[in-house]
């Protein structure tokens, strides 16, 4: 069976990335689509109530979390493993329908959603029952392999949506579209997982618990952190706020696409490697270098031209999601570091210090969240944010230090892809200014100029990056092409 240190990291992220950008592609059609027919407040209550879903099944995703990390470590348990997660989750459905029972009418009146109760226990028994199996796959080293089947089914969710809308479901219709794909695409994550769930021995439970018990409020406390933003402006100002936010949202989102990929492949490489006595500093070092590679451009992408990007993009309606997208920009670039610190946390088995650096950041981002949005509206709420990012980089990254001799934090790669963002961010805003964005085609045009700049000036000036890439088509790992120590990415 292939182990996570049987793979490369960087081919596998590579092959994920392409599958990723084919997913956003279709996840990014479909909110053009649904954000013009459906409006602000339609739009904004649907992910309303997906934020809500994604904090109800954060107990079935940390306890997937303490499943990975059991699964990377052995091959002896893995079916009893794949038991206690499939046990884990019929309880925890069957304790949140009594919840959503005892609390619709507060979801309908918190989302504008009619039957927001149904479709909160249906998101929540198809789309994180997959997330929390998605997890379990990966500690294979698949990453790959988990993002194109999630591609697979972004493919199948936006024509259901859109059939659904169309009949005149709203906002309703892209929860039942997305509940169909998912139902559709899970065998195919089960087919890959290859193993046969088996009754769970009290060994193997107690085995689970000793690391759930730490990854379970992690998830809780960095989830409510990351979709604490939209929520709070549902609860002091609109849906239609939560919208504008989610269309901004939406347009940064490939910054984490490298970032997230290669810290999924990470946490159960370094889990492996340190099981076996093994060196992580070059691996963590090595990803962190390429975890920005993608949120630096998008940034001085954003900064450079945001209300036509946003104008043109969603429509006239959006024009508030603007400074939203700048400030939001800056934030990605630090969660791209912050997202492969906390994985390789986890992958030295240390949950505990992700769970309190979460506690602690998430109480920071709620006082101080409360406060600048009551000041300064939506942007406050993502100011907020980006101070309690800063914190948990800070924390995780002082941890890293202390417990892995050897870690490079701020790299050349990483100085360099800011020189060629501001390369890139000089040469858009100076053709900018001859070029009006009055459509797709002047769009389409400055997003070319400014990726073309951006790719061909770091390929200048980076050999990292030129060696790292050859690695990559060439199927073999970097050591080829540098000194010691390793650089396998």
């Amino acid at each position: 069976m292939v182990e996570a240190t049987d793979v490369s990291l960087g081919g596998e992220t590579a092959k994920a990335l392409v599958a990723k950008f084919t997913l956003a592609a279709s996840g990014f059609v479909a909110t053009i689509l649904f954000a013009r027919e459906l409006g602000p407040t339609a739009f904004g209550g649907y992910y309303l109530l997906f934020a809500l879903t994604k904090i109800a099944d954060r107990p079935l995703n940390g306890w997937a979390s303490a499943s990975k990390k059991r699964f990377s470590e052995t091959t002896k348990q893995r079916k009893e493993v794949v038991g206690a997660q499939w046990g884990f989750t019929v309880i925890w459905l069957l304790f949140m329908t009594s919840v959503s029972f005892l609390f619709h009418e507060h979801l309908i009146t918190y989302t504008g959603l009619a039957t927001a109760p149904v479709l909160f226990l249906l998101l929540l028994a198809t789309e994180s029952n997959y997330e929390a199996f998605d997890r379990v796959l990966k500690a294979r080293g698949l990453i790959s392999v988990a993002t194109w089947t999630d591609a697979i089914r972004s493919y199948l969710t936006l024509p259901l949506q859109l059939l659904l809308v169309i009949a005149g479901f709203g906002a309703a219709g892209l929860a039942y579209g997305l509940a169909g794909a998912t139902v559709l695409t899970f065998p195919i994550l089960l087919f890959y997982l290859k193993v046969r769930p088996t009754l769970p021995s009290s060994r193997t439970v107690r085995s689970l618990w000793e690391y759930a018990k730490y990854s379970i409020p992690t998830e809780f406390f960095a989830t409510l952190y990351s979709r604490f933003d939209v929520m709070l402006l549902g609860l002091l100002l609109t849906p239609s706020a939560a919208g504008q936010y989610e269309v901004a949202a939406m347009l940064t989102l490939p910054a984490t696409f490298i970032a997230t990929l290669a810290a999924s492949g990470l946490m159960p490489r370094v889990s492996k490697l340190t099981s076996e006595s093994k060196p992580v500093a070059q691996e963590i070092s090595n990803t962190l270098s390429f975890a920005s590679i993608l949120a630096v451009p998008i940034f001085f992408g954003a900064l450079a031209f945001p209300t036509a990007l946003v104008i043109t993009v969603y429509g006239g309606e959006f024009e508030a999601a603007a400074p939203l997208l700048v400030v939001l920009a800056i934030y990605r670039i630090i969660s791209t570091q912050t997202t492969v610190l906390r994985k390789s946390i986890n992958g030295l088995d240390h949950p505990s210090v992700n769970m309190r650096i979460s506690a602690i950041a998430l109480s920071f981002n709620i006082i101080l969240g409360i406060i600048l949005t009551i000041r300064f509206g939506a942007v406050g709420v993502i100011i907020a944010t980006i101070f309690a990012e800063c914190l948990i980089y800070v924390s995780t990254s002082y941890f890293i230090k202390q417990k892995i001799h050897g870690v490079t934090l701020v790299s050349r790669p990483l100085l360099e892809q800011i020189g060629a963002g501001l390369i890139m961010f000089v040469t858009v805003s100076g053709i900018h200014g001859f070029i009006p964005v009055q459509s797709w085609v002047d769009l389409s045009l400055l997003l070319t100029i400014g990726a073309g700049t951006y790719g061909f000036v770091l390929l200048l000036i980076s050999d990292r990056l030129r060696y790292t890439i050859g690695s990559i088509l060439r199927g073999s790992r970097l050591e080829q092409f540098v000194p010691k120590p390793v650089l396998r990415w």
